[in-house]
């Protein structure tokens, strides 16, 4: 999943628009957000900074890396507690990582299957 990918995730979980996550990083308009969003610009690093300060809930490693949780835990308190729709998003984010994963060891292993089979298929070829 590249960044875009998880840029538009979290601007879905935030629940508001474009232009409204640009404007609370500081963007007057939201250009910049949709030309990463499209992939005609790649975020600089003052931009994912200010997306981590306005947006203290957002889990770092996820946002730069796709690791992890799109949220992560902060210490309770009532203006910092992640709602149980975040931890659900949170959950079928996890869900849906946890299903490309399987599907790409499935793959694998159906490839591993078939070298396998042929390796047997030369030996008993050169055996016989």
């Amino acid at each position: 999943m590249t960044i875009e990918d998880r840029l538009q995730q979290l601007i879905e979980a935030l629940d508001i628009s474009v232009l409204e996550f640009a404007r609370k990083l500081g963007e007057r308009r939201g250009e910049k957000i949709y030309h990463i969003l499209h992939g005609r610009m790649k975020p600089r690093f003052d931009t994912l900074q200010k997306i981590l300060m306005v947006f203290p809930q957002v889990n770092g490693d996820w946002l730069l890396r796709g690791e992890g949780l799109m949220f992560r835990t902060l210490n309770p308190s009532p203006t910092a507690a992640i709602t149980t729709e975040e931890r659900l998003r949170n959950m079928e984010f996890l869900l849906f990582q946890l299903n490309e994963r399987m599907a790409l060891l499935q793959q694998t292993n159906d490839q591993l299957r078939d070298e396998v089979a042929e390796l047997k298929e030369r030996v008993t070829t050169k055996a016989g």
